[in-house]
């Protein structure tokens, strides 16, 4: 089978440098043909030199970087968030520079061009506010029969982390997720009830080869560390990519809501719709997601 083709948009982001690692080190399953890069975690400018810099430390230059907004749709970004991904987005943690400047097409255009030349097998990944997403369904009407499916991290079936109803991704820019949700686009939604049962343990390192290069071996340690060992939610959504039996679905007709009231961000799972428009993670065997990391890991020997 060809690779499929994927593109990652992403805040990175110290979750997102798993979800970037994960989709860059399996290319046999894999075809990275972009990122596009929001605010969120830190602010568009800092989000997307993280994302070049990164690339370059994996070792993947070829992929190009495309710039995104530097607001939410309907709102200003909020302060950095550096209790969970540290002053520079990365916990702190210093990268080599990359020499790459972002591609000169914008995040909204960049996935309508890679859409249309993917010619309707494209994946979209998204692990950060789906700002970039909905504006390109807003500009390009088409889009929504060129992108084979959605795979959010984002949205819980059960509390939230931003409030006790919503989680941040959705919350901080319900707007787009709500137009995105309602595009008909496939939508895999992987979300907190599932993700905050995988933490990653700096133990995952026991047993994976010796010959992983110690560059990239000690930036994932000290992210790892960075985060207490917390779970990196955004990994847990592609690696369902990588195996589909890392993560229980569960059909259901999704939508999220918006505006100002108490409920923002909140995504409405319906298991019992006649017509579905997502699946629904809604248990992780813990097994299978560490195997998708070591393998990870051993694919930067």
């Amino acid at each position: 089978m060809k690779p499929v083709p994927i593109l990652i948009d992403t805040d990175p982001g110290v979750d997102d440098f798993f979800c970037i690692a994960i989709g860059c080190a399996f290319r046999e399953l894999f075809d990275l043909k972009a990122i596009t890069t929001i605010g969120g975690n830190n602010t568009t400018e800092v989000t997307t030199k993280n994302a070049l810099n990164i690339l370059k430390l994996l070792h993947r230059d070829d992929v190009p970087v495309a710039k995104g907004t530097d607001s939410f749709l309907t709102r200003p970004f909020g302060r950095p968030v550096s209790k969970f991904h540290g002053a520079n987005g990365l916990g702190n943690v210093e990268l080599e520079k990359s020499d790459n400047d972002p591609a000169p097409l914008s995040a909204c255009d960049m996935i309508y061009k890679t859409a249309t030349e993917c010619n309707g097998n494209l994946v979209v990944v998204t692990v950060g506010p789906e700002t970039n997403l909905a504006l390109a369904l807003n500009k390009y009407p088409d889009l929504k029969t060129l992108i084979k499916k959605i795979v959010v991290m984002g949205g819980t079936t059960t509390t939230g982390n931003i409030s006790p109803y919503a989680e941040a991704n959705i919350y901080n820019d319900a707007e787009a997720a709500r137009i995105v949700f309602a595009s008909g686009i496939p939508i895999d939604m992987v979300g907190l009830n599932v993700t905050r049962l995988a933490p990653l343990r700096k133990s995952v390192f026991n047993t994976v080869s010796p010959d992983v290069r110690p560059e990239v071996r000690n930036v994932m340690e000290k992210l790892i560390e960075f985060r207490n060992e917390e779970a990196m939610h955004d990994a847990i959504a592609i690696s369902s990519l990588v195996c589909d039996d890392v993560i229980t679905w569960k059909n259901s007709y999704t939508y999220v809501i918006d505006g100002d009231s108490e409920k923002r961000g909140v995504t409405v799972t319906d298991f019992d719709a006649v017509t579905c428009n997502s699946r629904i993670a809604v248990a992780i065997d813990t097994s299978a997601y560490y195997k998708v990391i070591t393998d990870m890991i051993n694919n930067y020997c």
